[in-house]
């Protein structure tokens, strides 16, 4: 563990991305630009393979011109549209080598150049994009395909306020196979570096594998102040989990009653009864015999159901995720607008430890996406090589004793915690050893000693917040 890099070594690159709504008939549209756009960037590519040989093959990015010209000609569409073909050219180069370790080719988004455009004036971007935002009127348009989208005013103000904030950002529009649109802010971000002086901002967050996100956030300057103290806890999807494991067993038994008894073998559901959870296994059971009972429930049914609740897991589970990062994004602003430098110090079990669980995917996710957040908005990540310990007593280090679940209690100054917030509290004053900053642990174990409380219950003191 080590707190590696100072301000000017390098630059890392940082996203921001936004999905775009678009109903069945533009995603018809969009899916069939896709395919025109993929197809004649193949062919273009195995043209100029045939007329240039290994040369295009080995530096296929000083031919682009003849590429995007040759793809135009191919699709007869602008040019525009072609302007990223050899970085996706090599995107799908990429894909295909991930690939092999998968059942199934994805193929890559198409790159789009965009330009965001209000009340008549260019606002961003090249004026030859091809893809306009147009901020008065709330859509995106690729006229040249004749697609126009209607935008949320809360993404437009988003953009807009992101490259106000960040001259650097580059925008491109990104259009999928199933025809869906994102948006991406991209910069070049610097990490940040705090020399030991000035202000400094300490958001500490502990990955519980059972319980989402524990936060404490701590700012530095003549005193220590806590600022947010939060639980963000991922939604409980487990009925729709256990619906889609019966629905999928009976989709491939073609046997209700075979379908229950394997059900009921599965590991999760026995993992269920041993946490003496088991009325959730029973509520998904009569929730899908109420299902059976109510339609014609062949296994081909079945098998739509379970992908129907599958999808629902994974949109709840992605809500949940945007809903993490829109509230360390504000926490981040705010506390870079009053001049803190910001670091955010994670504690992230290894995926090892994680394996088997049912948060494993969605966790690790929002730990890495905050990672990203935190380079786009210009903060700095610190992750720790080894997870700090809840059951060390957060005011002399001392291993506590446990009174009831998940509470302890410490045996030399009879301190009383939790183990997340004292996990949380922990990597704080982990980070702050790492910097050999004795000035600020030493605030911090005093602020601990005036509120007690804090790792237990927390404290509703947030002074000038």
């Amino acid at each position: 563990m080590s707190w590696e890099g100072k301000d000017g070594e390098g630059l890392a690159d940082a996203y921001r991305v936004w999905e775009i709504k678009a109903n069945r008939e533009e995603r018809q549209r969009l899916q069939r630009l896709y395919l025109r756009l993929s197809s004649a960037v193949r062919q273009a590519c195995k043209a100029l393979e045939e007329r240039l040989g290994k040369d295009f093959r080995e530096d296929p990015k000083k031919f682009s011109e003849e590429l995007i010209r040759e793809a135009s000609k191919t699709a007869g569409l602008p040019k525009g549209l072609f302007w990223y073909a050899v970085e996706w050219r090599r995107m799908v180069a990429e894909a295909r080598r991930q690939s092999k370790m998968r059942s199934r080719f994805t193929p890559p988004p198409v790159p789009l150049l965009v330009k965001v455009v209000g009340n008549g004036n260019r606002l961003h971007g090249n004026s030859s994009a091809i893809a306009v935002l147009d901020a008065s009127r709330g859509e995106l348009r690729i006229p040249s395909a004749n697609i126009a989208v209607r935008l949320r005013p809360s993404l437009v103000r988003a953009v807009l306020e992101d490259l106000e904030r960040f001259g650097d950002a580059k925008l491109t529009l990104w259009l999928t196979a199933k025809g869906r649109l994102r948006l991406v802010a991209h910069r070049k971000a610097r990490p940040a570096w705090w020399d030991g002086e000035g202000k400094l901002a300490v958001v500490a967050v502990d990955v519980n594998s059972s319980h989402g996100l524990y936060l404490m956030a701590f700012a530095f300057d003549d005193k220590v102040r806590l600022v947010a103290q939060r639980v963000l806890k991922p939604p409980n999807t487990a009925l729709l989990r256990l619906l889609a494991a019966i629905m999928t067993s009976y989709s491939k038994l073609g046997s209700w009653d075979q379908a229950v008894e394997r059900f009921r073998e599965r590991r999760d559901v026995r993992r269920l009864r041993r946490a003496r959870r088991e009325f959730a296994v029973e509520v998904a059971l009569r929730l899908a015999e109420r299902l059976r009972a109510k339609v014609n429930l062949t296994p081909e049914r079945a098998e739509r159901v379970a992908g129907q609740a599958s999808r629902k897991v994974k949109k709840v589970n992605e809500d949940w995720v945007r809903g993490v990062l829109r509230e360390l994004r504000a926490l981040i602003r705010k506390l870079m607008e009053e001049g803190y430098l910001v670091v955010i110090v994670a504690d992230v079990p290894r995926a090892e430890s994680l394996r088997g669980s049912q948060l494993q995917r969605t966790l690790l996710r929002a730990a890495r996406r905050l990672e990203n957040l935190a380079l786009y908005e210009g903060a700095r990540w610190f992750e720790l090589r080894n997870n700090v310990s809840g059951k060390q007593c957060p005011m002399c280090g001392a291993w506590g004793v446990e009174v009831r679940k998940r509470y302890y209690r410490c045996p030399k100054c009879n301190l009383e915690w939790t183990r997340d917030w004292a996990a949380a509290f922990n990597a704080a004053k982990l980070f702050l050893k790492v910097c050999d900053a004795k000035k600020q642990l030493e605030a911090l174990q005093s602020w601990l000693s005036q509120h007690p409380r804090a790792p237990t219950h927390g404290t509703r003191e947030r002074s000038g917040h």
